[in-house]
């Protein structure tokens, strides 16, 4: 398969699923391009060898990688923040259809947020399925981080249904915690589209030590964080328990290498508070943190004490785990779970000072050979279930799986083209059916309803309503007959009430041609061939339509969704829509209760069949 990888951060950037991922997916058997800003994280300088321009190609291990502009920016400044993600989204859903090949599946890396705009703008575009990789909860990070404050309720909650929409209409969703998969189905995400995969380490041999970092027995007990140092950290708390160490703990050694936001203002307390046993060794190589690592007596994970984080598993927690050193793990929930249920460690209360000293002392305490125990196991246990060969292995189902799944290209062109000239040339006589049916009916003028879509996806389908609201005595409404309207009629005849659905059409939740969307409760009930009409996108006519359109029995209507998802030209489709007009002229077999043929779901409740 060709995939995309959509991200804004990739090597030479530090990253989590950068080459490594896409040479293991290459090893796979796959073809991979990525689409990526030009590097400057994290300290917000663009790297040398990489002046912004408007794009640039590479290759790597022959992995083609497309960089765009972005403002380069990684600071507390929530604007210049705020601009480098935006940038970065814009340049992708811009630039991206021209500059790059069309993919059989899209992965998307989220964080941040924003790059959900070009994943779902460039799915659409090549009709191929997006599968969407959330790292990080958003809004709830950047609220929860203090990016954002009380003065950006607004963009907030913006922000919040922007990110609620791209959740809702990725084809599938993968998560890194438990957590993290309860909250997106809360948020109206269907349970069967979202995956939990884990993250996994960075896989490179450690270099040996500097000689500024070598110790032995007698140099004391040394506890390192290894990380970024930003707000969601929140290290005072550390700091404070190393001042509590001094006396309870007189071996501790606290050593904080990386960097980020907080890192100047954390050293700088540091020595303020004389914390003789508190080093900050800075940014290292990888290779250099990974030998930092394995040479530790304990390993620290730390965040606030925020709703937000009980079901984060920081991303540093498999690099713990897999440098086979004791954990004091000092997240609540998912993480702290991950931590007891492999063994590897104890848990202390995040923001709790003396609940991370006692933690401290405990391991400080503990026999060199039982923290050597809890070592090991954690290593088996990454390696039994975290590790990117377990990881890589379920992504490559999930690819496969939403893969084949896909409208052909040149049937999404034909869509747009035709549905954006139909709307210019129909506007003058959609706003007269929209004035009727305002005087007629009243407000709303459209018909919205929640319709099955491409890959079974709940979308919106629109039309112009045709029937009032009248109740039987028992509150139910009126059979459809009943309730519609002589100018619903009219447009029904003339199948003018459909034309709204060209906006869906354009959006790219329907096509011209495809299965008819029918009701939400119907998908219970179909057969597990009948389910293969999702494997094209719904359309306002289809080879069902021209069959008979609502008078066909149900079992013939979806056989005929069947055999045209099994048989499409462009040939086909263009037969369809000819015969279609025909029909429309000829106001042929309409009904004015299509639910009177339908089936009857009072009648049929009940297992869903095989």
């Amino acid at each position: 398969m060709r995939i995309l990888m959509l991200t804004q951060w990739f090597d030479p950037e530090p990253t989590f699923k950068g080459l490594a991922f896409a040479r293991k997916l290459v090893d796979h058997g796959h073809e991979v391009e990525v689409l990526t800003g030009f590097p400057n994280y994290p300290g917000g300088q663009l790297y040398p060898g990489y002046p912004l321009r408007l794009w640039q190609r590479e290759s790597v291990d022959g992995i083609s990688i497309i960089r765009v502009p972005l403002y380069p920016s990684h600071d507390r400044s929530v604007v210049r923040r705020t601009w480098n993600y935006l940038s970065f989204a814009i340049a992708a859903t811009v630039l991206g259809p021209a500059l790059v090949r069309r993919p059989d599946v899209i992965y998307a890396y989220h964080p941040p947020g924003t790059v959900g705009l070009p994943a779902l703008a460039l799915g659409r575009w090549f009709s191929a399925p997006v599968v969407y990789d959330v790292n990080d909860l958003w809004p709830d990070t950047i609220i929860s981080t203090g990016m954002w404050g009380r003065r950006f309720r607004l963009p907030t909650r913006l922000l919040d249904r922007f990110c609620r929409f791209v959740y809702r209409h990725a084809d599938r969703v993968t998560v890194v915690t438990a957590g993290f998969r309860r909250a997106l189905i809360e948020r109206g995400v269907a349970a069967d589209r979202v995956d939990v995969i884990y993250n996994w380490a960075p896989e490179q041999q450690p270099e040996p030590l500097q000689p500024i970092l070598h110790r032995n027995a007698e140099d004391g007990f040394h506890v390192v964080f290894a990380g970024t140092m930003g707000l969601a950290q929140g290290l005072d708390a550390v700091l404070e328990a190393a001042a509590r160490c001094v006396a309870s703990v007189p071996r501790a050694r606290f050593r904080f290498v990386g960097g980020g936001v907080d890192a100047d203002r954390l050293e700088r307390r540091a020595r303020e508070m004389r914390l003789a046993n508190v080093e900050f060794l800075g940014r290292q190589p990888l290779a250099a943190t990974q030998a930092i690592l394995h040479a530790a007596d304990a390993l620290l994970v730390h965040l606030k004490d925020d709703p937000l984080f009980a079901i984060t598993i920081p991303s540093k927690t498999q690099a713990y785990l897999a440098a086979g050193r004791p954990i004091v793990m000092a997240v609540r929930g998912d993480a702290a779970d991950l931590v007891i249920r492999a063994g590897a460690g104890v848990t202390a209360e995040p923001g709790n000072p003396e609940s991370i000293a006692e933690a401290v002392r405990k391991l400080a305490e503990m026999p060199a050979a039982e923290r050597d125990r809890m070592g090991r196991a954690g290593r088996e246990f990454y390696e039994r279930e975290l590790a990117i060969g377990c990881a890589v292995a379920k992504f490559d189902a999930l690819f496969r799986e939403a893969g084949p799944c896909r409208a052909p290209f040149r049937k999404r062109l034909f869509d747009i083209s035709v549905a954006l000239t139909v709307l210019l040339t129909l506007w003058p006589l959609m706003a007269i059916v929209a004035l009727a049916v305002r005087l007629r009916l009243g407000s709303p003028i459209l018909f919205r309803q929640l319709r099955p879509g491409w890959n079974g996806r709940p979308f919106r389908m629109l039309k112009f309503r045709t029937m009032g609201d009248a109740c039987a005595p028992s509150g139910r409404p009126l059979p459809d007959g009943q309730r519609l309207t002589g100018l619903g009629r009219f447009l029904r005849r003339l199948s003018l009430d459909e034309l709204p659905e060209l906006w869906n059409v354009l959006t790219g939740d329907m096509s011209l041609v495809g299965p008819r969307p029918l009701l939400m409760d119907y998908c219970d009930f179909f057969t597990s061939r009948e389910k293969l009409r999702f494997r094209m996108p719904p359309g306002i006519t289809g080879w069902a339509q021209i069959h008979g359109r609502n008078r066909s029995p149900w079992d013939e209507r979806l056989e005929r969704d069947v055999w045209y998802v099994e048989h499409w030209s462009f040939a086909l489709d263009l037969r369809i829509l000819a015969a279609t007009a025909r029909q429309v002229l000829r106001a042929e077999s309409v009904v004015e209760d299509p639910r009177s043929l339908m089936l009857n779901l009072d009648e049929e409740r009940g297992p869903c069949a095989p």
